[in-house]
């Protein structure tokens, strides 16, 4: 049994990336709303950051279970992507973002992040993504004879 066509997994890549592409978008006009949404943009930041790791398993063919836990996929991407190590450390911490501002009586749970720090977080988005791009795709391949 021969292992996953490189195309269709850089489409599934991309099919992460285009998620993340709009949690990130979302969250920048949040912030720019007027008033500002931070509690929003703060959900969205989460929902990005946890899809470019997945989208960085992906590409490698390694399998995740289904969670939102920033820390648990942090350490499976460190282990197939070492240089992810600090973007992966600033996000420990946000898996609260992606549910704690979106149901009732937890909002006083955990403080909104500021401006600097959903600034931070759209940075470090900015960063994933740019390292999961250059991965792929894959070259051409052409069958000679």
């Amino acid at each position: 049994m021969s292992g996953p066509d490189s195309g269709d997994l850089w489409e599934k890549v991309l099919g992460w990336l285009a998620v993340a592409d709009r949690d990130e978008r979302a969250a920048r006009i949040c912030l720019a709303a007027d008033p500002p949404l931070p509690d929003v943009a703060a959900y969205h930041c989460q929902q990005a950051t946890e899809k470019l790791p997945k989208g960085l398993l992906v590409s490698s063919n390694i399998d995740f279970r289904k969670t939102h836990d920033l820390d648990e996929l942090g350490v499976a991407v460190v282990a197939a992507f070492p240089s992810a190590a600090p973007m992966v450390a600033t996000a420990q911490g946000w898996t609260s973002w992606g549910a704690v501002y979106r149901y009732p009586g937890e909002v006083d749970s955990v403080p909104e992040p500021s401006a600097e720090e959903l600034a931070h977080a759209l940075d470090v988005i900015a960063d994933l993504a740019v390292m999961l791009r250059s991965l792929g795709p894959p070259p051409e391949t052409t069958k000679e004879g």
